[in-house]
């Protein structure tokens, strides 16, 4: 039985590794024009839905009977560009249309209409040259990998897939650059822990130096000490300036630590694209301009007396949550803020802390999702 299982998964990869060999061959001598784009992706109107009819209401519908097609609308007219050299983030809810975008720019997918272009070639028409030129490392990581390779074998057969020069000598460089132990090389696929399966996913990736590398959802199943290392690797574009990173996430600390840009996408529609810096600003007034005292919970009594002295001062708006005051300065005026700081301690009242508020990114992205402002 084991005998005819390996067998069956060698002839497959022998299937695969000879396609692709064909493939890149006769499609070797076209001149990479990718390097004279100012953008590295480009994306124009893209429209995709899902059919989600019932398989029995499909079945029915070919005997003539009356039914109602469920779609469901994953992109809706998306558009933007990518500059070379950039990191660029993808952020939004669950649907929202994130992994939809990097399948068709990575050739898994193929829209309902609109244009997409990475490195200045057609997703659709010349989706081989696309191929040759990224690097993808997507949602679900474990596909492509063969259970009984090891971890080093599954690398090996893909470096001799894309013909790399000196195929041993990549392999182990990746494998070394994801900080993948040596000493896990030689195990099973199926031995390997989740954090190192995404290790060697993301080396995958990273493996024919790609111009461009889509990441999607990059830090799922990785240990928090390499997660800190793996942001490095990110602003670094893994050793090469020049490398555009496309990165779908729903690590907020991610994006903030790493993109030059973000979009935000909801119900498969761009929402804003700004600098993280940038998006801050879209907070109101409300926001930052508050500042927030905490009192110790021996206080809490207090602090009631200290709100109604807070009509003598400028001050725009206030609540009071348990232990916590938050308010709100006009013009977010530090010297109002001290005063209502010298009217806490003047009062009695033990202060724990005293801060202006700091604006989360998360905040913010659920700010402009609720209240679904457009910006470009």
């Amino acid at each position: 039985m084991f005998d005819f299982w390996n067998n069956y998964v060698a002839l497959n990869y022998f299937y695969i590794l000879s396609f692709s060999i064909i493939f890149i061959y006769r499609s070797s001598n076209v001149v990479k024009v990718g390097t004279l784009m100012k953008s590295s992706i480009e994306v124009d109107n893209l429209k995709k839905s899902y059919d989600k009819t019932r398989f029995r209401d499909r079945v029915a519908m070919l005997f003539g009977a009356k039914r109602t097609r469920e779609k469901v609308v994953a992109l809706d007219g998306v558009s933007f560009k990518v500059r070379k050299g950039e990191v660029f983030g993808v952020l939004g809810p669950n649907g929202a249309g994130k992994t939809t975008i990097v399948k068709i720019l990575t050739t898994v997918l193929i829209p309902d209409s609109g244009e997409a272009k990475v490195l200045g070639y057609d997703v659709i028409k010349e989706s081989l040259e696309v191929r040759k030129r990224i690097g993808v490392l997507p949602e679900d990581s474990r596909r492509g990998f063969g259970w009984r390779l090891t971890a080093f074998e599954n690398l090996l057969f893909y470096a001799y897939a894309y013909l790399l020069p000196n195929p041993k000598e990549r392999v182990k460089e990746v494998l070394k650059l994801v900080e993948l132990e040596e000493e896990h090389w030689d195990k099973w696929y199926q031995r390997l822990s989740q954090g190192m399966k995404q290790k060697l996913a993301l080396a995958r990736a990273l493996l024919p130096n790609p111009s461009v590398v889509f990441l999607d959802e990059p830090t799922k199943g990785l240990d928090i000490m390499f997660v800190a290392k793996f942001r490095e690797m990110v602003r670094n574009k893994f050793g090469d300036e020049d490398r555009t990173i496309f990165l779908s996430t729903h690590d907020l600390r991610l994006v903030e630590g790493t993109c030059d840009r973000v979009a935000i996408i909801n119900k498969g529609k761009i929402v804003a694209i700004k600098p993280v810096s940038e998006l801050k600003n879209l907070v109101p007034n409300s926001i930052r301009n508050s500042y927030v005292l905490e009192v110790d919970s021996k206080s809490t009594d207090r602090l009631n007396d200290l709100v109604l002295k807070l009509k003598e001062l400028d001050i725009e708006w206030y609540q009071v949550d348990n232990h916590k005051l938050e308010f709100l300065v006009k013009d977010g005026s530090l010297e109002v803020a001290n005063e209502v700081l010298k009217m806490a301690i003047n009062n009695g009242i033990l202060v724990h802390s005293f801060h202006k508020k700091e604006i989360d990114i998360e905040e913010v992205i659920m700010r402009i999702l609720r209240g679904g402002k457009n910006a470009s």
